[in-house]
């Protein structure tokens, strides 16, 4: 997305509440914001009674060569009538005059459509960048139904050399000349001040780095004992971990911090899932059992060390119909795999089993043939694994079918919330959220999907940390990464990262910090860069999704709203 959609974008979005205006309709038109910030698109600062508080707190800056502003407004409805009062408030009263309106400072606001104009004229005493408040206090009837509009402007005024006047439009290039001229003057009478300045800063630059060396010796001394104290832990409890199996479901005994709403279960640290045993597997898969000769492999489309995934085709019961045929994913090991290995891909595999929600990808049947290893079937989507679609996206050449709007990846953000929200009504903690668990389907509809073969398939993106388990460390809260403990507040932090991933198309989160460092990287307050282009307001999501503490990160139904917001103003304004 180009910058300065980016700007309109953040001009345009949240923050926006219904007060008492009466239909009314304040804005800077096209042409106006194509002269003040080169976008042909309209500002509206109150759109049908509704204010964009985020429009009135940006600062807008005015260069010098500009001294009015216009403003369109109109009262929609003739009755009741509508009184506006308003002034100005300026912070450099050297530099800038108080600005001036072409229309009285109070009255009724028209209503047919109508454009005033705001004049904020330089004293050319000095060169400064003035903050000026044009504040519009809004009523209907009488004072207590009051509403305050604050317009901020930044305004730079240039200073005017003796004998000269201040002027209304840009100086000629003669008039700049001399301007400069002066200032080359000025400047030759204070060089013996500046350079005694620029000592000083040399001075005070060289005992910063010596702090700096300091500082970074003192926490590197301290991360390391940390990392000893935490590997003591790890060696010390490896024992234990070795039995533990990777449990894909809130667990009885898990705290949980979080307080969602329509969640009460969750606050209490109970939930009816229990941890899968291989009696319940095996009356699991019983249930969605699918004969061998009915499964026909296609193209392999992923290998790891002892997992592959196919493209393939389950038959009909009656295979001379060839509308009963449908293409599947099929997951499967090597017959190098071992015991505990295919353990764990079956349980994994079922942990979305049964579940029905257009934003979840459950396994719809399984082949466990004693000869053979099993098949687990899963439905086809068109564009498959959406970490692999957006390294696709991210390689392919503009204008193709797979170059992604901001507006298509909150789109695609969205429906990854729901089918999340529906796992958390259904009482079951994901754990591992990310990209290269969903899939892609038709007009961009993402799928949710287990974690099976996930830690083989997309090795980079998993770490053992001396427990003999493989954990997606990047992608963990804190407290899921040191304690272990998981909740919907711990799906939110992963989440957040996800959506890192998709505006990044695919890359790596925190690629330069080691996976050992992870959490006191994490601790001491550090998180991962706003993407290239990323808009203001979508990284400030993120970013709140990365709360230190559980309690503090929104809910999904908080953050639903959230995006849903945004999606529908990048479709308005952009």
């Amino acid at each position: 997305m180009p910058p300065s959609l980016v700007i309109l974008g953040g001009l345009v979005f949240l923050g926006c509440f219904s007060v008492s205006l009466s239909y009314l309709n304040l804005y800077m038109d096209a042409a106006e914001t194509l002269r003040l910030l080169g976008i042909t698109a309209e500002l509206y600062y109150v759109r049908n009674g509704i204010i964009n508080n985020y429009a009135l707190t940006f600062n807008l800056p005015l260069p010098p060569d500009i001294d009015e502003i216009y403003f369109t407004w109109q009262r929609l409805r003739e009755q009741p009538a509508m009184f506006y009062r308003m002034k100005f408030t300026v912070l450099h009263d050297r530099a800038l005059m108080l600005p001036e309106a072409n229309i009285s400072n109070e009255g009724q606001v028209p209503s047919t459509l109508s454009v005033f104009q705001v004049r904020l004229p330089c004293t050319g005493e000095m060169s400064a960048q003035v903050d000026v408040i044009i504040q519009m206090n809004i009523s209907i009837f009488s004072a207590s139904n009051l509403t305050v509009l604050n317009f901020k402007r930044r305004k730079t005024c240039i200073k005017v050399t003796d004998g000269a006047y201040v002027r209304d439009y840009p100086f000629t290039q003669g008039e700049e000349d001399y301007v400069e001229a002066e200032d080359r003057v000025d400047s030759l009478t204070t060089s013996t001040h500046i350079f005694y300045i620029a000592v000083g800063c040399a001075c005070a630059i060289i005992l910063l780095i010596a702090l700096a060396v300091a500082v970074y010796y003192l926490n590197s001394q301290k991360s390391n004992d940390r990392y000893t104290k935490r590997m003591n832990y790890y060696d010390s409890s490896s024992s234990q971990a070795l039995t533990a199996q990777s449990q894909t479901f809130l667990r009885p005994d898990t705290p949980n911090n979080a307080s969602g709403a329509g969640l009460p279960n969750f606050r209490r640290g109970i939930s009816p899932v229990t941890e899968l045993k291989p009696t319940d597997i095996k009356s699991m898969l019983s249930e969605i059992a699918v004969e061998r000769k009915r499964i026909a492999l296609g193209d392999l489309l992923m290998e790891g060390t002892f997992g592959r995934i196919y493209l393939g085709t389950l038959i009909g019961e009656d295979e001379n119909e060839v509308s009963m045929e449908q293409e599947v994913y099929i997951k499967t090991l090597t017959d190098q795999a071992r015991g505990d290995q295919l353990q764990v891909f079956l349980t994994e595999s079922c942990m979305l089993k049964g579940l029905i929600h257009q934003n979840i990808n459950p396994v719809v049947g399984a082949c466990v043939d004693g000869e053979i290893q099993p098949f687990m079937i899963y439905p086809y989507s068109n564009e498959g694994n959406l970490k692999k679609f957006l390294l696709k996206c991210r390689m392919s050449e503009c204008g193709s079918r797979y170059t992604l709007s901001t507006q298509q990846l909150v789109y695609m953000a969205i429906q990854i919330i729901r089918g999340i929200q529906y796992l958390h009504r259904k009482k079951i903690i994901h754990k591992d959220i990310a990209t290269r668990n969903c899939v892609v389907d038709n007009d961009f509809v993402v799928k949710l999907t287990d974690n099976s073969l996930s830690r083989d398939v997309f090795p980079s993106d998993y770490t053992c940390l001396g427990d003999n388990e493989n954990r997606p460390v990047k992608w963990l809260a804190v407290e899921a990464l040191l304690e272990r403990r998981f909740s919907p507040a711990s799906d939110v932090w992963a989440f957040g990262v996800t959506l890192w991933e998709m505006m990044t198309l695919g890359q790596q989160p925190y690629a330069d910090i080691d996976p050992f460092e992870m959490a006191a990287y994490l601790q001491e307050g550090y998180r991962i860069a706003q993407p290239h282009n990323c808009p203001d307001e979508l990284f400030a999501v993120m970013a709140c999704c990365w709360a230190m503490s559980p309690d503090e990160r929104p809910k999904f139904t908080q953050l639903l709203v959230c995006l849903q917001d945004f999606y529908t103003a990048l479709g308005r304004f952009i």
